[in-house]
């Protein structure tokens, strides 16, 4: 713990080391003689070991404490001139005995209703006392909680509790913290309190047996959606606007008719829909969701759900009935549903439970006390400590259980340690069949060793993990970030790159090609649009400034169609298949609505880019080539031919056994003129610039400008 500037403090930083400070305007800050006064009044002396005077500010004091010392116990420590302090508990939370001597692995955190009564339970080492602060039945209590074995605090109450209010008052270092329930299964508006929460009495059928089964991870097909973002346009007409709700609205249509929403979005042909963040976030007003706009990336509570999603922000069931409703009906529709959760960082530190109820510990620091920021938010969730990771696992598995949750996106997971991942995996393995597992596995500049990371480049350390393929999106559309706008890729007009496309086709899986990055397709997240940066309609713009909008057209669908054919998990940004735009704002993470929603007018507008993905989706379905679960069917089936003009001929071989084809070929021409390609017989096409074209028997390949096509025999 860092010194508060008081003239007098004391903080126990390891088991025998008591660190002091005192103000140099306090009697020089000098003093020969410490002693540490327990809660009897009984004085040990305590010696000094170093001291250090810095330049008119203070005195730090090094002194050799005892191992008899009792974690949660009060203690103060005096100086020679009588003025006494109480003893902090300091980087002790850091050191690993304390990492070790204190876990524990209870799975009742929180407030639990069972039967007629309400347990409430608090992971507080430190603490001197934690008490239960309730409001029930128009009245207010404060019971005293109980402290037990591992720095855990119980209390129980008679009575099922459901729907109370409540916080935990938690006297620690001194100070009388008031804190949200980290393990809180909801909340009033504004993170205000707490709420007790019976899932018992909120149970709806979720329709998990409607679900297709799933063979593999690279049998997914991502569609990213915001809640907010789906239904603000007003042509969606969507009643429920930014809600929950909004996600599931049937028989809407658009002023043609047209669908729009919920019915809209099942008929793309999608396995999976990825929901930006749920989890209760910071910087929208639930009570006024219309004031700020916000993706969400920043994180208040874990274990409640986001009220501004919900009908009744200050009703703490409505946001938890209706997100179940919203999984079900997906379920129904057999369509999944990803979390993007955010386990890096937390919106402000020093008002978190996290920081509230365990000072110090949660949070990574260096060894100087420094905190570590590689999420550029302020702080880094410090996942490597057994009650942090513990928190981690335990939070996911409330949303496989109680959610029935079926894969998590894990924002900057590169700041998370590969250990914690790796539990993560297990755990949910015994909950749940095919829970998706997937992240950003950049490697941030977090205070972590780089073995530990885990981060794109540890893949073979964690191989049930996915990550986002930042080479594929590079080399394909061209480099994401504003700065690079400008740069091109494959299919933005460096043909040049065409290397680069092949390593791209196989999911960067294979030695032969220019960069292996993974060991099984099953871990490349294939994608060239998400909510960060460029739309790729807006990229293209940026990139392509000199083309005709038909030939941006064609690059879309050619990007587009590119992605459906790769090896491993497909991820596309919800409206990619009607050329979203933002305007040209590369990072909208708190722009209007008028940038961030879906236009559902573009549906009609570009209506032929979205019947193109529907076809690329559909044949991606059909033909499991395109879907091969390992690096070695890929080694065996798929060969690459460099042609004329940097056109690629990517092709599958002895393929009998996954289809009704011996062989499939896939020729992709980057350049914006038309290309023709005499075949060694007849093909039957199965796809070509125009769509999907099953009877068409062709000796001649026909290539489009910028254009893909799918040939078969």
């Amino acid at each position: 713990m860092t010194r508060k500037a008081e003239r007098f403090e004391a903080h126990l930083d390891d088991y025998e080391t008591i660190t002091v400070y005192i103000d140099n305007a306090y009697y020089q800050g000098t003093s020969r003689l410490f002693y540490l006064r327990d809660k009897s009044g009984q004085l040990t002396p305590l010696e000094i070991q170093s001291v250090v005077t810095t330049s008119g500010d203070y005195s730090r004091y090094t002194l050799k404490g005892f191992s008899e010392l009792i974690i949660g116990e009060v203690y103060h420590v005096l100086e020679e001139h009588a003025m006494a302090c109480p003893l902090q508990y300091g980087w002790i939370v850091r050191t690993e005995r304390f990492n070790k001597e204190f876990y524990s692995d209870r799975n009742d955190f929180g407030a639990q209703v069972k039967g007629d009564q309400t347990f409430f339970t608090v992971w507080a080492p430190t603490a001197l006392n934690v008490k239960v602060h309730l409001f029930w039945d128009n009245k207010e209590h404060i019971l005293n909680m109980e402290r037990k074995d591992k720095g855990v605090f119980t209390c129980v109450v008679s009575g099922n509790m459901h729907g109370a209010l409540y916080q935990y008052l938690v006297d620690v270092n001194g100070q009388l913290e008031a804190s949200l329930d980290p393990y809180g299964y909801s909340s009033i508006a504004n993170s205000e309190y707490s709420v007790v929460v019976d899932f018992s009495q909120l149970k709806i059928p979720m329709n998990d047996e409607k679900l297709p089964k799933m063979k593999s991870m690279v049998d997914a097909t991502i569609c990213e959606v915001s809640v907010r973002d789906f239904s603000m346009d007003e042509f969606s007409n969507i009643s429920s606007k930014g809600k929950y709700l909004g996600l599931i609205e049937e028989g809407t249509v658009n002023d043609l008719g047209k669908p729009t929403g919920f019915d809209y979005l099942k008929s793309l042909g999608f396995t999976h829909i990825q929901l930006m963040p749920v989890m209760d976030f910071e910087t929208v007003d639930e009570l006024n969701p219309h004031v700020f706009y916000n993706w969400g990336y920043d994180p208040a509570q874990y274990f409640s759900l986001e009220g501004s999603y919900s009908s009744n922000p200050n009703d703490p069931m409505s946001r938890i009935i209706e997100f179940t409703q919203v999984v079900s009906k997906y379920h129904e529709a057999g369509i999944r549903v990803n979390l993007d959760v955010v386990f890096n960082h937390v919106f402000d530190m020093e008002k978190s439970p996290f920081e509230k109820i365990v000072p110090g510990y949660y949070f990574r620091r260096g060894l100087d006390g420094t905190i570590s920021n590689g999420s550029y938010c302020g702080n880094d969730f410090d996942s490597g400590k057994s009650m942090a990771r513990k928190f981690i696992v335990d939070c996911i598995s409330h949303y496989v259980e109680h959610f029935h949750i079926d894969g998590f996106r894990f924002d900057l997971m590169g700041i998370m340690d590969v250990d914690t991942m790796n539990e993560i995996v297990l755990k949910v393995s015994t909950l749940r069949q095919q829970v998706m597992l997937y992240g950003e596995g950049w490697n941030m500049p977090t205070m972590l060793a780089e073995n530990e990371k885990a981060m794109l480049y540890n893949a073979d350390m964690m191989p049930e993990i996915a990550f986002f393929n930042d080479f594929y999106r590079d080399h394909i559309k061209g480099g994401a970030s504003a700065e690079r706008a400008w740069h091109k890729g494959y299919l933005t007009g460096d043909v040049n790159m065409i290397e680069s496309a092949k390593a791209a086709l196989v999911g960067n899986t294979l030695e032969s090609e220019v960069v292996k990055l993974f060991n099984e397709p099953t871990q490349s997240v294939n994608y060239v649009e998400c909510h960060d940066n460029f739309t790729l309609w807006d990229k293209i713009k940026e990139a392509c400034r000199d083309d005709l909008k038909v030939e941006r057209i064609a690059r879309q669908k050619a990007i587009n169609a590119f992605l459906g054919f790769s090896q491993g998990v497909l991820l596309m940004q919800y409206g990619q298949e009607s050329c979203r735009t933002k305007g040209g704002v590369d990072n909208s993470y708190r722009s209007s609505d008028d940038i961030n929603k879906i236009d559902y007018q573009r549906h009609l507008q570009y209506a032929e880019v979205v019947e193109y993905t529907k076809d690329v989706l559909k044949l991606r379905r059909e033909l499991p080539v395109f879907r091969l679960q390992s690096r070695v069917e890929i080694e065996q089936h798929v060969y690459f031919e460099n042609m004329n003009e940097n056109i690629l001929l990517y092709g599958f071989k002895d393929i009998d056994k996954y289809c009704e084809y011996k062989e499939v070929k896939v020729l992709i021409n980057p350049n914006k003129f038309a290309y023709e390609i005499t075949l060694d017989g007849e093909y039957q096409c199965l796809l070509n610039a125009n769509g999907r074209q099953d009877d068409k028997k062709v000796k001649v390949a026909d290539l489009a400008p910028i254009s893909l096509m799918v040939l078969a025999r």
